[in-house]
């Protein structure tokens, strides 16, 4: 008689099963995912805020300098400022300083230029006031100015900010 060969028996092998390691595999997969739209959205929050950033600091720089060069209006000859007749109630004002020295702003596009030289960007509204001596009468005449404002918007994709500034000029 023959005997039947028994196999040898094999202690179990530590390990994991194929089914487990697709359940990890699943569950890494929705993790990294979540972190992913945390990482994402912190990403565009930094890009947003480094944006407004930007933005109002050309605001708040081409605004200082407007108002900077607006107390130095030079009078003309005579009673009235040597501010261009075309200048007040516009998006461009037109003047000369102390030293003669011819100073423009006007608005291109959304652009902010300073004798046609670009000042800042992203600027989408200019305007300047010319303000009689009560401080709330609008007057277009140069002889009846005695203050100068400036109102500037400046707007992204993802903020608009308004800027306003009103300077009586040393001359005045």
């Amino acid at each position: 008689m023959k005997r039947a060969r028994l196999r040898p028996v094999l202690p179990r092998q530590p390990g994991f099963s194929l089914v487990e390691l697709i359940v990890v595999i699943v569950v890494l997969g929705i993790v990294a995912s979540m972190g992913a739209i945390v990482v994402r959205d912190g990403m565009l929050g930094y890009l947003r805020g480094r944006e407004i950033s930007s933005a109002d600091w050309q605001g708040r720089l081409a605004l200082e300098r407007i108002t900077r060069e607006l107390r130095d209006i030079a009078p003309s000859s005579g009673a009235s400022v040597n501010i261009a007749n075309t200048s007040c109630g516009n998006s461009s004002f037109t003047f000369s300083d102390v030293n003669a020295v011819p100073i423009s702003y006007t608005q291109s596009a959304n652009t902010l230029l300073r004798n046609g030289q670009p000042l800042a960007d992203d600027v989408t509204g200019l305007r300047f006031y010319c303000l009689q001596s009560d401080g709330q009468t609008y007057t277009t005449t140069p002889s009846a100015v005695y203050y100068v404002t400036v109102s500037m918007v400046v707007s992204t994709a993802n903020t608009s900010a308004s800027y306003r500034s009103t300077v009586k000029p040393w001359s005045f």
